[in-house]
């Protein structure tokens, strides 16, 4: 299950009304799921999960329970690393690559969630 935290320190687009986006740091894996977050009823927007997509995030087998009307929806991506992780060089990379997809679709300041 995602923290509750999320929805706190998670960046809302000014593009996808009530959509905000967050990394979720992976614990021992030097890696983060995107996890995108809306309100129930309203569909993930396509562009955005096929963007996602694009940049190697494939759609997590987690979903978080609908919490006070929001649906959250976890995208991952496995690196070179030990156990999936991402070297340090790609964690830079893919930092940079999912900020810079993300800015396309009204995100900014996208923060990641410490100590998850």
């Amino acid at each position: 299950m995602l923290p509750a935290t999320r929805i706190q320190k998670a960046a809302v687009s000014v593009q996808l009304p009530g959509v905000t986006v967050c990394f979720q740091p992976k614990p021992q894996q030097s890696r983060f799921d995107v996890v995108v977050s809306s309100p129930v009823g309203q569909d993930l927007n396509e562009d955005l999960t096929s963007a996602l997509q694009a940049i190697g995030f494939k759609p997590g087998a987690r979903q978080a329970p609908e919490t006070d009307g929001i649906l959250s929806h976890s995208f991952e991506r496995e690196g070179y690393g030990l156990q999936g992780g991402w070297t340090a060089a790609e964690r830079e990379r893919l930092t940079s690559e999912a900020r810079r997809m993300l800015r396309r679709f009204g995100f900014t300041m996208v923060p990641e969630i410490k100590g998850a």
